[in-house]
């Protein structure tokens, strides 16, 4: 399924509660849109978003559309490069993907967790891991917007299409100690995906650790030539992405381009007056937003196969076309179904995130642990319905010359990064409702 620009007709509202699951209410005097073989769920697809205009939301959708046959030709190219090719690079960058989520002051979009969601499933039709980077790249532009005005015009202030990576799951090691005016920063970070399209870097740091009663936790801005990647990305999957490592060797950092730990929970204080986008939980925002290129990668998947069936006979049977069989019909509904499951708990979460910070109101750990609970549930009906695909491909879809193996193997390693773990996020929310106050992980 790809979404289509809105019209004024087609605005739908997607009606979710804590304690049920999501229902897609038609707004009255609508009508749903139709596409031949593509799946459709224009319900939820329309539905509008809290924080962005409808127009520009249409608009920078049909905008990544444009893109996607430049990223599936050039697919094969990334994964081979282990980082994205040059043209799909500039194409990203001109567009203005990499800083959807900064501020308009400065050039960027100031876009919501939905809008993000729905632009870069839309990429990911291309290209999994030319998705996944630009989606990085807009997240940690959603952090680095949390800075004040003097670290932002660092940023984008003679460049409004820089690119920002981060590394916020911890460091291989690393020695970060107070110093007048700032912090010193040495060590090392993994996983730093993007890193190659990068001009900053946000590093999570523990300043002069071990020697106050509460851990100093910060993120750090650093300029990228402030450090040395190291070729450390060796995966089956998402190759593409040149989530390397970086090494940085006692490199100072003022204090204004430092943010503290706890102001990444959501606040009921506005970040900068009329940012609205920037009040949300960024645990929250950060988890759920990947799961835009993530159900990208299923619905490119299906698609691709959709267009393979007809008259294609199925080995071993009698049938000269595949899709007369109702194996195989059984099998293309039960994809969709899963794939449009996984959409609508991804916009039950991503209207909780939005509305939260409309309100200006900090999401409690109930509500982000449900938030957690649906991204969750995102990765696995996304993997149950690429399980279905390759069923209905055989072993043709295991050929390295079909983009379906590499979607599988992108979609396999994808969704299973840590800040979205199937199983830890079930765990959570059990926690949340079993009322057990402790928590195993503080990413909630």
């Amino acid at each position: 399924m790809t979404s289509r620009p809105l019209t004024p007709n087609q605005h739908h509202a997607v009606r979710a509660d804590h304690h049920s699951a999501p229902v897609v209410r038609p707004c009255a005097g609508t009508e749903c849109s139709t596409t031949s073989r593509r799946t459709v769920m224009s319900a939820s697809a329309c539905a509008p978003t809290l924080l962005n205009d409808p127009a520009e939301r249409a608009a920078l959708i049909a905008a990544a559309r444009e893109l996607v046959p430049l990223l599936r030709a050039h697919a094969a190219e990334t994964e081979g490069r282990g980082n994205l090719a040059p043209e799909v690079d500039a194409a990203l960058r001109a567009g203005g993907f990499y800083t959807l989520t900064a501020p308009r002051m400065f050039g960027g979009r100031e876009a919501g967790v939905r809008t993000v969601i729905d632009v870069f499933a839309e990429l990911a039709l291309g290209c999994g891991s030319s998705s996944w980077v630009g989606k990085i790249h807009c997240g940690a532009a959603f952090m680095a917007s949390l800075f004040d005005d003097q670290a932002r015009e660092d940023i984008w202030g003679k460049d409004s299409h820089a690119a920002v990576s981060a590394a916020t799951n911890g460091a291989a090691s690393n020695s970060v100690r107070s110093a007048p005016g700032g912090i010193k920063v040495s060590g090392e970070w993994r996983y730093v995906s993007g890193i190659h399209q990068a001009q900053w870097v946000l590093l999570r740091v523990v300043v002069d650790a071990g020697t106050t009663a509460e851990p100093d936790i910060r993120l750090a801005l650093l300029p990228a030539r402030d450090m040395v990647i190291t070729n450390t990305w060796d995966v089956a999957g998402m190759e593409g992405t040149g989530s390397d490592s970086v090494v940085v060797r006692d490199a100072f950092v003022p204090e204004y381009r430092t943010l503290a730990g706890w102001r990444l929970g959501g606040s009921e204080q506005r970040w900068q007056e009329g940012e609205r986008v920037y009040n949300a939980s960024v645990s929250s925002w950060l988890g759920v937003s990947l799961a835009g290129p993530i159900i990208g990668m299923a619905q490119g998947a299906l698609d691709h196969v959709l267009g393979t069936l007809a008259g294609k006979p199925i080995t071993g049977s009698t049938y000269t076309d595949a899709v007369r069989s109702p194996s195989v019909q059984l099998g293309v509904a039960d994809a969709a179904s899963l794939i449009d499951t996984a959409r609508l708990h991804a916009y039950r979460a991503a209207a909780d995130i939005e509305a939260a910070s409309i309100e200006g109101r900090r999401l409690d750990v109930a509500a982000r642990a449900r938030i957690r609970m649906d991204n969750g549930v995102v990765m696995q009906r996304c993997r149950e319905a690429m399980e279905r695909i390759l069923d209905i491909s055989g072993t043709a879809g295991f050929r390295r010359s079909n983009p379906l193996q590499r979607f599988w193997r992108d979609l396999a390693t994808g969704s299973r990064t840590a800040t979205v773990s199937t199983s830890l996020s079930r765990e959570i929310y059990g926690r949340a409702l079993l009322g057990i106050e402790e928590q195993v992980t503080e990413i909630v």
